[in-house]
């Protein structure tokens, strides 16, 4: 399995990882020469009167490759029992994350990875509603993109990679939210 020399033929994917086999698979990958991106969080463990920082997934078994399909289907065939890949439901082939929607999930998780308390969107305001599409303008979220929706009577705003994952954002100062006028594909 060769890396290709065409940076052109890559795209991202999502994989399902088997067995903790995560940092396995991502070396696999990065030895190879190929970018990958496990979304990660830390959290404090106080223990044996000690305060530790542990680094956990943020989204159990989920890792994403940036690789060419070839290498990524030929990696599976030797590597079956190790993982799958999040599959486009029409092809049946390994489904691609457009560059521009990783970039903004991983900004979004990045900073998520830090504020596991992130739930508060901020006040309620007439100019969004549960469905809107918007952009971060500011702050340590800023060039998200998303949806306005309400979970435990608190608006969010949910960054997603279609079919693979959601992230959702809070303490977000509505300030800092533009709408974008768009007609909303996200389910309300």
């Amino acid at each position: 399995m060769e890396p290709s020399q065409n940076a052109q033929d890559s795209a991202w994917y999502a994989l399902k990882v088997f067995y903790s086999k995560a940092r396995t698979v991502q070396e696999d990958f990065r030895k190879q020469g190929y970018d990958t991106y496990l979304p990660v969080m830390i959290e404090e463990h106080f223990e044996a009167g000690e305060l530790r920082y542990v680094e956990k997934p943020l989204v159990a078994s989920l890792l994403f490759v940036h690789c060419p399909e070839q290498y990524l289907l030929d990696y599976k065939r030797t590597h079956d029992t190790h993982m799958l890949y999040y599959a486009d439901l029409i092809t049946k082939r390994p489904g691609h994350i457009p560059d521009r929607e990783m970039k903004i999930f991983r900004i979004a998780t990045s900073v998520a990875s830090t504020d596991p308390d992130a739930m508060y969107l901020g006040s309620d305001t007439a100019r969004l509603c549960t469905g809107d599409r918007v952009r971060v303008t500011d702050g340590l979220y800023k060039g998200a993109e998303g949806y306005v929706k309400r979970i435990r009577h608190a608006r969010k705003v949910l960054v997603a990679i279609q079919g693979v994952a959601v992230v959702a954002l809070s303490n977000i100062h509505p300030q800092y939210l533009q709408k974008i006028e768009e007609p909303s594909s996200f389910p309300a």
